[in-house]
């Protein structure tokens, strides 16, 4: 892991070699597996994050401490050197794919893992000595600036109002959920970019409001929003049998993605309204919203921590924000 003397160990990870760009002997601090359990991407005591391709040249080149690739059939791929201590293995630093979308929507599991930890901590330190304050807290973890969240969610303004007019939801509420994403999945920006090649075939969420493939097409299906009129693919009769990957195309970009979400939020209200009227209940909206349609209807809905920290903290900026 890092090294413990807090002088000796700034020193090794910002020490630069005469190799412009990279660091002198990276050391890998969290890895994760892709859904076949390789491990597929890097991250090193500086954060920076590397696919195994790039991975694999760096520990050819000697850049990396601890590790160096080996040759086989089915590929090259990295293996711990001998006599490296257990807490410092690549085994012992994988965390899976699943486990990081685990984290991102709702802490998860993963959070007893060392490795991640420690990424998670040295992540907040780099985004405070980043970033100006004030800053957007996922539990006590700030996961980014109001600055920056402020300036993305701005740029889908337009967006956000036309959506929340097509289907009559609150813009403000759209806006919060959108924060809410922003502020879980910016922070793993750089780590899913470089996993979407492993995930593009499954039920993975995507762009600013990070819509997963399944709520699209049922979304396509129930005749709330068609994202590509005119194309047989995306018809809600035929969209059942497009693969996820054509689906994923059109989900990820920003204006589908923001009609939606706000979709997503009008079907949760007719879903739901025998029981209970979700329009006047914003922070059952939010709490069902990242769950998905699969939640039975009921007549006492109770909201999560993540549907009150968007109803409230993240609807009072969206007010702000949006005027």
């Amino acid at each position: 892991m890092m090294v413990s003397n807090r002088t000796r160990g700034r020193r090794a990870i910002f020490c630069r070699s005469k190799v412009v760009g990279f660091p002198y002997h990276m050391k890998i601090i969290l890895v994760i597996a892709d859904e076949r359990g390789r491990n597929s991407v890097f991250i090193t005591d500086d954060l920076r994050v590397y696919s195994l391709k790039k991975a694999v040249q760096l520990a050819k080149e000697k850049k990396f401490s601890n590790v160096y690739p080996v040759q086989r059939r089915s590929g090259t791929y990295l293996r711990t050197s001998r006599n490296v201590p257990k807490e410092e293995q690549l085994e012992t630093l994988a965390v899976s794919s699943s486990q990081l979308f685990s984290f991102a929507n709702s802490a998860g599991s993963v959070l007893s893992h060392l490795a991640f930890n420690q990424y998670l901590r040295l992540r907040a330190n780099a985004l405070k000595r980043k970033e100006s304050r004030p800053y957007i807290y996922i539990g006590n973890i700030a996961h980014l600036s109001k600055k920056t969240a402020r300036k993305r969610l701005k740029e889908y303004q337009a967006c956000i109002f036309d959506a929340a007019h097509k289907f009559e939801v609150d813009p403000y509420l759209l806006g919060a959920i959108i924060i809410d994403e922003l502020a879980r999945f910016l922070f793993f920006e750089d780590v899913l970019e470089k996993l979407a090649v492993f995930h593009i075939g499954k039920d993975v969420s995507a762009g600013i409001a990070q819509i997963k493939m399944e709520t699209a097409r049922g979304l396509i299906i129930d005749e709330y929003y068609n994202p590509g009129p005119g194309d047989p693919e995306l018809s809600s009769k035929n969209v059942k049998k497009t693969s996820r990957k054509i689906l994923y195309n059109y989900v990820k970009q920003p204006k589908h993605n923001i009609f939606f979400a706000a979709a997503h939020m009008r079907a949760l209200i007719d879903r739901w309204k025998k029981f209970v009227d979700l329009r006047k209940r914003p922070e059952i909206i939010a709490t069902l919203y990242s769950i998905g349609r699969g939640k039975r209807p009921h007549g006492n809905p109770k909201p999560n921590t993540r549907g009150l920290q968007i109803a409230g903290e993240f609807y009072t900026l969206a007010k702000v924000w949006l005027p």
